[in-house]
């Protein structure tokens, strides 16, 4: 589950349609890996039912991502936001909805949302709570650590921190951004980019160690 940070401060309307948008397209590029469609149910609230752990944590970063590659934008300006996780294994009594994540019963979705709905000052972004405590922990943490560093970026640079994400040619990215090598070589350090690659690779391998 998770569900728009302040969603107030932005225009209504055009947040529903950015976020329906960016859920459809979620569905589309990750179907072997949930079982039940992410899917809007409020304006700014979303849930679905992922197959695994890994599976959860993928469609997380592919979010995240996406909101940086292809962000809000209102009236010819980035309105960014950010997003609420919850991550959490748990039963569900009712048949898993395979078209829809609606109309489903059970502890795990009961849980899910009460996490969700705890905003306290100082509660994790994302929040991770599954069988295994010890992995739980560790997962925590390193998005924890994920999430400290990309609250700091700026949507002005989110285009440029994508691509230096995907591509380590700085000289190739060089010429895209009209910035000489050096440059970016020390933007790519200044952003801490390869500490973002680690710790999601990281990611990655606590969810699914085999």
């Amino acid at each position: 589950m998770a569900d728009v940070i302040q969603s107030g401060s932005h225009e209504a309307t055009q947040l529903s349609r950015h976020l329906k948008s960016m859920i459809s397209a979620a569905n589309r590029v990750k179907p072997n890996g949930i079982k039940s469609p992410l899917t809007v149910t409020l304006g700014d609230e979303f849930q679905g039912v992922c197959e695994s752990l890994a599976a959860g944590v993928r469609t997380i970063l592919w979010l995240e991502h996406r909101l940086r590659s292809k962000p809000l934008v209102v009236n010819g300006k980035p309105d960014d936001y950010s997003l609420r996780y919850v991550l959490h294994e748990g039963a569900i009594s009712t048949p898993i909805n395979p078209t829809r994540a609606h109309g489903m019963l059970g502890p795990g979705l009961t849980r899910a949302r009460q996490l969700l709905s705890q905003k306290e000052r100082g509660q994790p972004r994302f929040q991770i709570l599954i069988t295994d405590s010890k992995r739980s922990h560790r997962l925590q943490k390193a998005f924890n650590i994920l999430d400290e560093i990309s609250q700091n970026f700026k949507v002005e640079d989110f285009e440029f921190i994508e691509a230096l994400l995907k591509e380590s040619d700085s000289e190739s990215i060089g010429r895209r951004f009209s910035r000489h090598r050096t440059s970016v070589e020390r933007r790519r350090r200044s952003l801490q980019i390869g500490v973002i690659q680690n710790i999601e690779s990281l990611i990655i391998d606590l969810s699914d160690p085999t």
